[in-house]
């Protein structure tokens, strides 16, 4: 997939936050002077002079999140827990909507109180979900710098240009004393699908249908598979272990969570059901009223992603009902869209394949990035209203490993490193000519290049550069949630939580085979192969979906009960153990050959049981009987 900066483009914060590991963030004591509140900021570590290109223009359009405290965060989060811990009695016993939000959510009149103070700032209210868990702001740079009694610089990073405050900053007492974080709209960075594969020659669309004959042997082999065509939906079934079932996740909601929204989803959808032999799809969208794409992603650049999210989960769970939020652009627009989804009550999934690439160890490193920690305030509270509402969420690990190619330094994707959600990684499976499985190993891509002569060798030395893999890792800003104990190795937590939690299809070297149409509703519908944990994630969703189908029961935040199982009954689970054997891939073009070793994914090693790439492992029929008897 193409590589999208490096940044999740969080612009100030402008509230420090004391973060206890494992617990959502709180704020700081702030300091009184008279009738305002002069809020301590760290600055961002990117805000120095050689970068400062000076004031904004009073005229420039700045918009901003302001997120609240909840009354009561730790009991919303000891109910979060207990509603989704297998042997509590509150276990299973969910909260509706307008019971979350009437027993943890912020007050009416606190909202109404920081409104009034906004109001008179002469900023306006975009937005305040029923939860009321955020106010989303905007207004003029002269304006927010009045409102907060500071001055906005633009500062030049790489090309980019982000807003920071170079003052301390103030707020209104009576607003101050209910505001847990204030965030500039930040672009994060999204898990786009992936499609990283050399030219292809002759694609297979079964393991090894064309083979290379290699020029030099690799991993003693002197032939191997072609890249895949993409799987179909029937071998997408048959890989996620739902074909031949009576499963279809009739009577389930799966909600998939994008930016933007295509004009042609209703009718990719029907065409991609007609040719896969399908059910027509049960859809529905939910869509802003307008679109921004000012933060450096199209709605063209989502549209892969939307056709990949929505047609993976109907392959997989054909009769259950998908419905769509876009969000209006890729920063607080999400926010919107997850407060959409909870506060009406829309799914009892959410496939989410987006996150930020460094959120979590920025944050968790005290680098004197404070806007990182405050950008995940308002996400981490909805995490908590969707494990107490028994809303399951979940996040795509990633699709760049470790991160150590692109950050020089290991990494873990937020929010998949959060524990209140699912993190979901990725596998590599190639599928016989008879349907059935050849192999399955982690998904981890690296590339090497024999040219010339038989006496020629692999460039890089095998297996390569590294190309993609699955996300995963342990996290530098939460502490190891309870339910991991007992399975989660300490050599590989060191008492932090670790992601991911469990796996599905992901390698873009078999891919998924999708459909859409570029130029609209009355475009040509074209297909590609994609994959990445952009994959993974809806496929989990719709088998959690098959889940709830088979037991009758609402999972919710499914991670204690799994790790659960993990405890008693690992065989519940498919584990994705090291092989002997290296799994590749082969491209011959002209004199050139191309080989893509597809279990090597940098630093995160398979190992029996748990492990960093693949978690628990994929989920089985088992899982789901063992989910039943919970």
């Amino acid at each position: 997939m193409p590589r999208t900066s490096l940044r999740a483009r969080a612009l100030p914060v402008l509230l420090v936050a004391a973060v206890a590991a494992g617990s959502v963030l709180t704020a700081a004591p702030a300091q009184a002077e008279g009738r305002r509140v002069v809020v301590p900021a760290a600055r961002p570590a990117w805000a120095t002079a050689a970068a400062d290109t000076g004031a904004v223009s009073g005229a420039t359009t700045v918009e901003f999140e302001l997120a609240l405290s909840l009354p009561d965060e730790a009991g919303a989060r000891a109910f979060a827990l207990a509603a989704s811990t297998p042997g509590t009695p509150q276990y299973r016993r969910y909260l509706s909507p307008s019971d979350w939000i009437a027993r943890f959510a912020p007050t009416q009149a606190t909202v109404d109180t920081v409104t009034a103070a906004v109001a008179d700032a002469g900023l306006t209210v975009e937005a305040v979900p029923q939860s009321r868990l955020f106010l989303l702001l905007k207004g003029t740079a002269t304006q927010v710098d009045a409102f907060l009694s500071t001055r906005l610089h633009a500062f030049d990073i790489d090309g980019e240009q982000r807003l920071a405050a170079v003052g301390a900053a103030t707020l209104p007492q009576q607003v101050a004393r209910s505001v847990a974080a204030i965030t500039f709209t930040h672009a994060r960075i999204t898990h786009t699908p992936s499609k990283k594969k050399p030219a292809v020659s002759a694609c297979s669309r079964y393991w090894r249908q064309h083979v290379v004959q290699l020029p030099r042997k690799a991993y003693g082999q002197r032939s191997t598979s072609t890249p895949l065509c993409g799987y179909s939906a029937a071998q997408l079934r048959t890989i996620a272990r739902a074909k031949g079932s009576a499963l279809t996740g009739a009577g389930q909601t799966i909600a998939v969570i994008d930016a933007f929204g295509a004009p042609s989803m209703r009718r990719d959808l029907a065409t991609y059901s007609a040719k896969n032999g399908l059910p027509a799809a049960d859809y529905a969208e939910v869509l802003p009223a307008s679109y921004d794409e000012s933060y450096g992603c199209t709605a063209a650049d989502w549209q892969p992603e939307q056709a990949l999210d929505l047609e993976a989960a109907h392959a997989v769970a054909p009769r259950a009902k998908l419905v769509y939020v876009g969000a209006s652009d890729c920063g607080t627009g999400f926010d919107v869209a997850m407060s959409t989804v909870l506060d009406r009550g829309l799914a009892s999934i959410v496939s989410n394949s987006w996150g930020a690439t460094a959120l979590d160890t920025l944050a968790g490193a005290g680098l004197g990035d404070d806007a990182t920690k405050q950008s995940m305030v308002v996400m981490l509270h909805q995490q908590l209203q969707a494990a107490g509402q028994g809303v399951g969420l979940y996040f795509a690990s990633g699709d760049y490993g470790d991160e150590r190619e692109l950050l020089g330094t290991t990494a873990v994707d937020f929010p998949a490193s959060s524990p209140f959600v699912t993190a979901v990684g990725g596998t590599a499976t190639g599928l016989n000519r008879s349907g059935s499985r050849a192999f399955t190993t982690a998904w981890g891509e690296n590339v090497a290049l024999l040219s010339g002569s038989k006496r020629a060798t692999w460039s890089p030395k095998l297996p390569g550069y590294f190309l993609a893999g699955a996300g995963g890792g342990r996290s530098s800003l939460f502490a190891a949630p309870g339910y991991q104990a007992g399975v989660v190795p300490g050599s590989l937590a060191h008492g932090m939580r670790t992601a991911t939690d469990v796996s599905a299809l992901a390698a873009s070297s078999t891919g998924f085979l999708v459909g859409f149409r570029p130029g609209g509703p009355s475009g040509a519908y074209r297909t590609t192969s994609v994959g990445g944990t952009s994959l993974a994630t809806p496929i989990v969703a719709a088998q959690v979906a098959l889940a709830q189908q088979a037991t009758g029961r609402r999972l919710g935040f499914v991670n204690p009960a799994l790790y659960a199982i993990a405890r008693t009954t690992p065989s519940a689970f498919r584990d994705v153990a090291p092989s002997s054997v290296r799994r590749t891939l082969a491209v011959r073009n002209g004199k050139r050959t191309y080989l893509v070793t597809v279990d090597r994914d940098g630093t995160l090693a398979t190992r029996k049981g748990y492990d960093l790439p693949t978690g628990l492992g994929e989920l089985t029929s088992s899982t789901t009987s063992a989910l039943g008897r919970l």
